[in-house]
């Protein structure tokens, strides 16, 4: 028989008399249980050994951890916010084998230095001036047509001598359909079955429709500005016409000829034409190539295509710099329609504004008309004329900043076009041989693509929302080592601490209004 000493018996609780209380444990040893419960089961790492470590210093120390963990998330967090929320743009190369049949070929307009036929002239008066006019009143007319034959929207300084006549008995001319008279045909300037494109011969007047631009009146190729250019779309679904081959004798190819009958005797203007490359939806091109007489010209084009992501679209126009088709400039109120939004069509139409407000009136036979105004005429030569320095100018936005420019010019707001074809032309020139024995003077052309594919540049949001994600992501897993499930646990834990407040809370109401209750 074993005897144990009185230290080694477990002493017995005394209990008082009656019923036995058990204090609840409180409300922050709850809340810390169950915080410490879950962060011990979480993804994040540190929060484990934050709350698991049996010394209290290793706790700290993981807490502290956590804590500049956290912060160096922040940190570049608000990097990466601030790099997306500023929209960055960025040009970058698509591709350099883009299809040169998915662009339209380019508008081709050849527009003659003489600008007047004068074997129309004598016909001109019969048609717009008064059988009652006078041998002052048709010597006038003569004088008014040998300063139009050099006018155009660019060369405003001709009329330098035009504004010291008096053209009182002309007022109710109009110079639009008076130039529109006198203007070359096209069979008058086109050797016949000259015209070749995409291998296959046409008629230059099939090819070839008289349009307005800012050289005055020009036979143009491929367009869509005037009515008649127009008409052909509705017919033919491939126009204007593509092509897909590249190289000289691959595009278009044309003849001029030179008629000495066409000119006055004592002019001082040379057969020569204007070449202009433009856009099919383009009215007019400032940069055009002279073509001399008896010479074979050679204009290869290098396509460039612009065109500007749709993740840009929420951008406004004046950050992005540029308009969508189905966007409107404040400034431009073409419709899309009649002539569609680039910044050549805007810089122009702006031009037609400018003079309209200098000069109270417009002109239609070189800038894209304005209904409801009134054309300009003989007596408003001297205000064209002084207003030159305005109208032969186009300053742009923000160039005061780097050009200490004196001149007047006229301040254009007309951002690009978002999505756009740049042409970049080389120009070759040789004599032509020729092969008639009637003497004529001929200009030969030829206008082509230089190779069959072309670049593509792509402007786009340099950081979108997937990398602003993508960034996120991994500054997450860099410092806090978290992922998409940690979020959700976290807000699986903050709910469940919010039940149990809310659930504790409602308790404790209870009890106080059971207590008072009792009272009563």
């Amino acid at each position: 028989m074993l005897l144990y000493t009185k230290e080694l018996v477990a002493p017995r609780p005394k209990f008082r008399p009656g019923l036995q209380r058990f204090e609840r444990p409180s409300l922050r040893t709850k809340y810390g249980t169950m915080l410490r419960e879950s962060f011990a089961r979480s993804t994040i790492h540190g929060l484990q050994n934050a709350v698991e470590e049996t010394h209290l210093w290793q706790r700290y120390f993981w807490l502290i951890i956590v804590v500049l963990a956290t912060s160096g998330f922040l940190g570049m967090y608000s990097i990466l916010e601030y790099r997306h929320r500023e929209q960055v743009l960025v040009s970058v190369v698509a591709t350099t084998q883009f299809p040169v049949f998915s662009i339209e070929f380019p508008a081709v307009a050849v527009c003659p230095w003489n600008r007047v036929n004068w074997l129309r002239a004598s016909t001109a008066a019969e048609r717009f001036l008064s059988s009652k006019a006078d041998r002052e009143v048709r010597e006038t007319f003569r004088q008014l047509l040998i300063g139009m034959e050099q006018l155009n929207f660019n060369n405003l300084q001709s009329l330098g001598k035009l504004s010291q006549l008096n053209f009182s008995s002309l007022m109710h001319l109009s110079l639009t359909k008076l130039a529109n008279y006198l203007a070359y045909r096209c069979d008058e300037l086109f050797v016949p079955d000259s015209c070749i494109f995409d291998e296959t011969t046409y008629d230059c007047c099939q090819l070839f429709v008289a349009e307005h631009t800012s050289k005055g009146q020009c036979l143009v190729f491929n367009s869509l500005i005037s009515e008649e250019s127009r008409k052909k779309r509705v017919v033919n679904e491939f126009y204007p016409y593509k092509i897909s081959t590249a190289g000289e004798g691959s595009g278009l190819q044309f003849m001029l000829r030179l008629n000495n009958s066409f000119f006055r005797s004592d002019t001082k203007v040379p057969f020569s034409m204007n070449l202009m490359i433009k856009e099919p939806r383009q009215w007019a091109q400032t940069e055009v190539y002279h073509l001399y007489s008896n010479t074979e010209n050679f204009v290869s084009i290098d396509p460039l295509v612009i065109e500007t992501s749709k993740n840009t679209i929420k951008m406004h126009p004046s950050k992005r710099k540029c308009y969508f088709e189905n966007e409107r400039n404040p400034y431009y109120s073409y419709s899309e329609s009649a002539l569609p939004y680039n910044r050549g069509n805007c810089i122009f139409f702006c031009l037609q504004m400018s003079l309209l407000d200098h000069c109270k009136c417009t002109m239609p036979l070189f800038l894209p008309p304005i209904e409801g105004t009134r054309e300009c005429g003989v007596l408003d030569i001297q205000c064209l004329y002084r207003q030159t320095e305005v109208l032969g100018y186009v300053k742009s936005i923000g160039q005061e900043k780097y050009i200490n420019d004196s001149r007047r010019g006229q301040l254009c707001r007309c951002p690009d076009s978002c999505n756009k074809q740049q042409y970049n032309m080389l120009l070759n020139v040789r004599r032509l041989e020729l092969t008639n024995t009637s003497g004529e003077e001929r200009i030969r052309t030829e206008v082509y693509f230089g190779q069959r594919v072309i670049t593509k540049i792509e402007t786009k949001l340099q950081y979108t929302f997937t990398d602003w994600l993508a960034g996120l992501g991994g500054i997450l897993g860099l410092y806090v080592g978290a992922s998409v499930l940690s979020f959700f646990e976290l807000a699986y834990v903050l709910g469940k601490l919010l039940w149990s407040l809310l659930k504790d809370g409602y308790a404790k109401i209870t009890l106080k209004l059971n207590r008072v209750d009792n009272q009563f």
